[in-house]
């Protein structure tokens, strides 16, 4: 896009924002009509003006979106300062949530087939460790457990096909960790087997495995 078509698209934009300047009154200086074209012109500075505002807003939201969007697919800051041409400091300061995007993904990565393994344990476990009380809750949780673990297998084949939305599997499996699994872990019931306390048991292990690793740091 050149900058012609950005300022035409600028112009549109305020002109479909809808204004009402304030008649500052007559000028000693007024020739005809002035008065009336001088508050038109006043309309048309604020609506400019509001334009510019929203502009800078979905600029600001969308540009953040990127950058969170390159670290979830594993890009460090230091890999933005060298599109962005400031330094990780200038990235942390201005997007503060990357630096917790980068530790999840991070661990996210390095964990995916433990994940796999533990949760899908847990969720071959689910029958005895059904708690006395909210019974459907956990059900209800262990059914998205089961349906995560299975778009998660399809998300990270290796057949798996380009997605619209690439980073969306590391999103949806830090959600089945740090949600799901998480939920799970608080409302399930005693364990009625060896086994169902051992998948319990594991899960607790991860899932304190990725608290430690994507707390952020006294120093960061």
């Amino acid at each position: 896009m050149s900058a012609e078509e950005a300022e035409r698209l600028v112009r549109q934009m305020a002109d479909a924002v809808p204004v009402e300047a304030m008649d500052p009154g007559p000028k000693g200086s007024d020739f005809g009509d002035e008065q009336e074209r001088r508050v038109v012109a006043l309309g048309r500075l604020r609506a400019a003006l509001e334009a510019e505002e929203l502009m800078a807003e979905a600029a600001g939201r969308n540009t953040a979106a990127a950058a969170a969007e390159t670290v979830w697919l594993g890009a460090s800051l230091a890999d933005l300062s060298t599109v962005t041409g400031r330094s990780r400091q200038a990235a942390r300061k201005r997007w503060p949530e990357l630096g917790g995007i980068y530790r999840r993904r991070k661990w996210l990565g390095d964990h995916v087939e433990d994940i796999a393994y533990m949760a899908g344990l847990l969720a071959s476990r689910a029958d005895d460790l059904v708690p006395g009380r909210g019974h459907g809750t956990f059900m209800k949780l262990i059914r998205q457990l089961r349906e995560g673990l299975r778009r998660s297998e399809e998300d990270f084949a290796q057949e798996s096909r380009e997605s619209a939305d690439p980073a969306a599997r590391w999103r949806a499996l830090d959600d089945l960790v740090n949600v799901t699994l998480r939920e799970i872990i608080e409302t399930a019931g005693k364990p009625a087997t060896p086994e169902a306390d051992f998948a319990l048991h594991g899960a607790r292990g991860v899932l304190g495995y990725y608290d430690h690793a994507t707390a952020e740091s006294p120093e960061a």
